[in-house]
C-alpha cells in the first residue's frame, strides 16, 4: 500500500529546493545541474527517512523516464537540423533577407506578431521557435541586437499557439483534464488573454523605440551580407526547408517525424543545391558548425548547431525529470495540493490556488503535462462543489502553470527554448511579458468576476 504523505513532509523537499536553486545561482554561481543532483539525493535521503524501501524509490526514480524519451530525440533532432540548415545555407539566407528588411525599431513587435501568427497555425511552441525564431534570433544576433529582449518576444508569441491553438496537443490535455470542450475553453480565453496581449504589444513598441538602435551602420550590414554571400549559396529556395516544417505541423504530422523529413529535404537541398558534401554533413550534424570567415560576428552567428551542443541540456533534463517522477511518486504534488484545497472559501480564491497549483505543479514536474493534469483532476470536483464553470478551471491552467513553464530554468519548455535560441531562461524571463502578465490577467479576472449556477451538462 503507497504512503500517503502528510503536508509537513511534503513540503520540506520544496523549500529545500528552492533554498538550492537560489544558493546555486546566486551565492555559488554554479550549473543548475549540480542544485538538481543535490535536491535528488536530499529527496531521496527523506524518502528513506519516511520508510519507503530503496527498491520503490528506485522504480520512482525511472518512472517519468517515459514521458522523456520524445522530447530529447525532439532536442537532439532539432540540434542536428540547425547544422544542416546552417550548412546548407538556409539559416544564411533567412539571415541575408532579414538584414534587407530590418528595421530595428520594429523588430520586436514584429518578432512577437509573426510567432504568435505561426504558433497559432502549428500549435506548438518548439515548431514556432525553431523556425521562425531561430531567423529571428539570428538576425538579431548578427546586427548586435540584445538577443535576451529579443528571446523574450520570441517566447511571449511562440507560447500563445500551446495555450490555444486548436491544433495544440497541450491545449487538448488542457481540456481534457478541465472536462470541457477544446474549443469553449478557447473561447474562454480570450477573455484574460486580450489586454496581456495588448500591453506586451505596446511594451515592445515601446522598447524598440527606446532600446534599438536608431539604425544599424551600413557597413556593418554590408559586411555580414557580402560574408554570407561569400561562404554560402544564398537563394529563396533555400527557404523552403522551414516553410516545409511549419506546413507538416499544420498538417498534424506528429514533430519527430516532421523533423526528420526536413532533415533529409535540407541534406538534399545542400548535396545538390550547395554542393555539401555527404561526409561533411553527417560531421555538422554531430558537431555542428565551426565558421572561420575572418569576420567574428558572423562565425558567432554561424558556429552552432549539431547533436552535441544538446548534450548539456539533455544532461539537465534528466536530472529534472529524474527529481520530479520522484516527487510525483512520493505525493508531494498531492500532498501540497490537497492543504491548499482546504483552504478555499470564495470564487476567487479557488482560481487564486488553481494557478497556484498549476505552477508549482509545473516547477516540481518540469513539465506542462504535469502542470495542467494533476491540477485539473484534483481541483475539478472543488469547481463542481462551489458552481464554477469547468471552462474557468481550464482557463485558470493555461493562464498558470501552462504558460509559465517556459519560464522555469528546469522545465522541459525552458530547456528547449534554451536549447533552440541560445539564451538561457533567466537571460529573457523579465522581457517574456505575455507569459508574465497573463497569470496577472487570470488572477484579478477571478476575483472580479461572479459566480453563477452551472447546469449540470454544461461541461458535458
Amino acid at each position: 500500500m503507497k504512503k500517503e504523505l502528510s503536508f509537513k513532509q511534503g513540503i520540506i523537499p520544496v523549500i529545500i529546493m528552492a533554498i538550492l536553486i537560489i544558493m546555486s545561482v546566486l551565492v555559488w554561481k554554479v550549473p543548475i545541474h549540480l542544485a538538481l543532483f543535490l535536491q535528488l539525493t536530499v529527496t531521496i535521503l527523506l524518502a528513506l527517512s519516511w520508510g519507503f524501501k530503496w527498491q520503490e524509490i528506485e522504480t520512482m526514480l525511472f518512472s517519468s523516464f517515459k514521458n522523456i524519451g520524445n522530447v530529447i530525440i525532439i532536442l537532439l533532432l532539432i540540434g542536428m537540423l540547425i547544422g544542416v540548415w546552417i550548412a546548407s545555407g538556409t539559416v544564411p539566407s533567412m539571415i541575408y533577407y532579414g538584414l534587407k528588411v530590418l528595421n530595428p525599431r520594429y523588430f520586436l513587435v514584429l518578432s512577437f506578431v509573426l510567432t504568435t501568427f505561426v504558433s497559432m497555425a502549428v500549435g506548438t511552441a518548439f515548431g514556432t521557435a525553431s523556425t521562425i525564431g531561430l531567423a529571428l534570433i539570428s538576425i538579431a544576433q548578427g546586427v548586435g541586437l540584445p538577443l535576451n529582449v529579443v528571446s523574450g518576444a520570441i517566447i511571449s508569441g511562440s507560447y500563445i499557439g500551446d495555450r490555444m491553438s486548436p491544433v495544440s496537443s497541450i491545449a487538448i490535455i488542457t481540456a481534457h483534464s478541465a472536462d470541457v470542450k477544446v474549443i469553449e475553453m478557447i473561447k474562454h480565453m480570450v477573455y484574460t488573454t486580450i489586454l496581456p496581449f495588448i500591453l506586451s504589444f505596446i511594451i515592445y513598441l515601446i522598447m524598440g523605440w527606446k532600446i534599438m538602435p536608431i539604425k544599424i551602420e551600413a557597413e556593418q550590414i554590408t559586411l555580414l551580407m557580402g560574408g554570407l554571400s561569400e561562404y554560402f549559396l544564398i537563394s529563396y529556395w533555400l527557404l523552403l526547408p522551414p516553410i516545409a516544417i511549419i506546413l507538416l505541423a499544420v498538417l498534424r504530422i506528429p514533430t519527430i517525424l516532421n523533423l526528420i523529413i526536413n532533415i533529409f529535404i535540407s541534406m538534399a537541398f545542400s548535396l545538390f543545391v550547395s554542393g555539401k558534401g555527404w561526409v561533411e554533413l553527417l560531421n555538422v550534424m554531430y558537431t555542428g558548425m565551426d565558421m572561420n570567415t575572418g569576420i567574428k560576428v558572423l562565425d558567432n552567428i554561424l558556429a552552432r548547431g549539431g547533436l552535441m551542443s544538446m548534450m548539456e541540456i539533455v544532461a539537465l533534463i534528466i536530472f529534472a525529470v529524474t527529481l520530479g517522477g520522484l516527487m510525483e511518486e512520493l505525493g508531494v504534488l498531492k500532498s501540497i495540493l490537497g492543504k491548499m484545497i482546504k483552504t478555499i472559501h470564495n470564487r476567487g480564491q479557488l482560481i487564486l490556488i488553481t494557478m497556484i497549483s498549476s505552477i508549482i505543479s509545473a516547477m516540481l514536474g518540469c513539465n506542462q503535462f504535469m502542470a495542467v493534469y494533476l491540477p485539473g483532476k484534483m481541483m475539478g470536483s472543488k469547481f463542481d462543489e462551489m458552481r464554477v464553470p469547468r471552462k474557468d478551471l481550464a482557463r485558470a491552467l493555461g493562464d498558470s502553470g501552462l504558460i509559465i513553464s517556459p519560464l522555469i530554468p528546469w522545465n522541459l519548455n525552458a530547456l528547449l527554448m534554451t536549447g533552440i535560441l541560445g539564451v538561457s531562461t533567466l537571460s529573457y524571463l523579465p522581457y517574456s511579458f505575455l507569459p508574465l502578465l497573463l497569470p496577472i490577467s487570470g488572477v484579478v479576472l477571478g476575483f472580479i468576476s461572479k459566480s453563477k449556477k452551472v447546469n449540470k451538462n454544461e461541461n458535458n
